[in-house]
């Protein structure tokens, strides 16, 4: 028995400051959460936009070298990429969110009448 106390008080210390979100609701977390990766997601896209306009901006004032030419269209794609995958993420996200709080339509897809 005193094995067992001494292995159980150390974990339930370790999981006493989850009792704090006892007092919350979980769809509370779920939607701070939901914000919280918009604003991630929107931060990362303009640093997607930002790095394809800068490529673009190196592929105009290359002048002729192949060199900068060749890294210019390499910071074109990867801005490209990185735009698509966030979009994605963007989409991924917005749909897990309103499957879990209601109305689990998926974007272009009718859902039925309402009631």
């Amino acid at each position: 028995m005193k094995t067992f106390l001494r292995r159980m008080v150390p974990v339930g210390v370790a999981f006493l400051p989850l009792s704090v979100f006892a007092q919350n609701d979980l769809t509370d977390i779920f939607e701070r959460f939901g914000s919280l990766l918009n604003v991630i997601i929107t931060v990362l896209m303009v640093l997607a936009t930002v790095v394809f306009l800068w490529g673009i901006v190196k592929y105009l004032t290359a002048g002729g070298d192949e060199e900068k030419i060749k890294e210019a269209r390499s910071m074109i794609i990867w801005g490209i990429i990185f735009l698509a995958v966030m979009v994605a993420v963007w989409a991924f996200v917005n749909i897990v969110l309103d499957f879990v709080f209601g109305n689990a339509a998926i974007p272009g897809v009718p859902i039925g009448p309402q009631q």
